[in-house]
């Protein structure tokens, strides 16, 4: 874990685990394949979808043993599977090889009412082969979420280098006018998110540029991610 540390060299998909049930895993596996490509990750020869539930199932089950013997157990959880390259070096690695480590923590049921979202300008996300991915390269989003609360709003909105909107500090953005569906598209500098995929083949959705204005006579605005699922949203600044 040494170079995830330093250098942020790791993918990573925040899953939700349902009743026993792993939500969208072919939609994460797949993402995670993704990046691994991208970013020229060596998986284990044996590594497929199969496994990565086991995965994934297994260290669900070892995170309950213990609840379950105190009678303090739930049925849901937050997984975090981190796939990072597992060499030295320093910038250059000494190899691609990779490795894995999960974490998991008890998901909380909110009542989530519309959040309050504002805009974050002091810090611009460049679209690029890498900005579609969840990466450890997540400073803006840290940023973001801080100035969200010291302003006063619930989430932040992200913008890109042509200053049009992109995303929000962990969703990715819908807006309905007129019943239309639409969303910024990944060449915008986007997450590529897993609810995001989830919604463009559930509704007709148009994918183009976003703006302030777009948001502000939208009918509805919706956050999206694995966790919480749709969440919507009033733009206020």
């Amino acid at each position: 874990m040494q170079r995830a540390f330093l250098y942020g060299d790791f993918l990573f998909e925040s899953i939700r685990v349902q009743d026993g049930i792993i939500q969208h895993a072919d939609k994460h596996f797949n993402r995670l394949l993704h990046g691994s490509e991208v970013l020229k990750f060596i998986l284990p020869s044996d590594f497929n979808q199969t496994i990565f539930t086991i995965q994934i199932e297994l260290a669900v089950a070892n995170f309950l043993k213990p609840k379950i013997e105190n009678q303090n157990s739930t049925n849901c959880f937050r997984v975090r599977y981190v796939l990072f390259r597992d060499s030295k070096g320093l910038y250059l690695p000494n190899s691609n090889t990779s490795n894995y480590t999960i974490d998991v923590e008890e998901l909380l049921e909110e009542k989530i009412s519309t959040k309050i979202i504002g805009i974050f300008k002091q810090q611009k996300k460049h679209s690029g082969v890498l900005s579609n991915l969840k990466t450890g390269n997540a400073l803006i989003y840290v940023m973001a979420s801080i100035w969200a609360k010291e302003n006063g709003f619930d989430d932040a909105l992200i913008l890109n280098e042509h200053n049009r909107i992109v995303e929000a500090s962990s969703s990715n953005i819908f807006w309905i006018k007129d019943k239309q569906y639409f969303t910024p598209p990944l060449s915008e500098g986007c997450v590529a998110g897993v609810m995001r995929e989830v919604l463009l083949e559930q509704n007709s959705v148009i994918e183009k540029f976003c703006t302030k204005e777009d948001l502000r006579n939208a009918d509805e605005i919706i956050l999206t991610n694995a966790i919480q699922g749709k969440v919507f949203a009033e733009l206020t600044s």
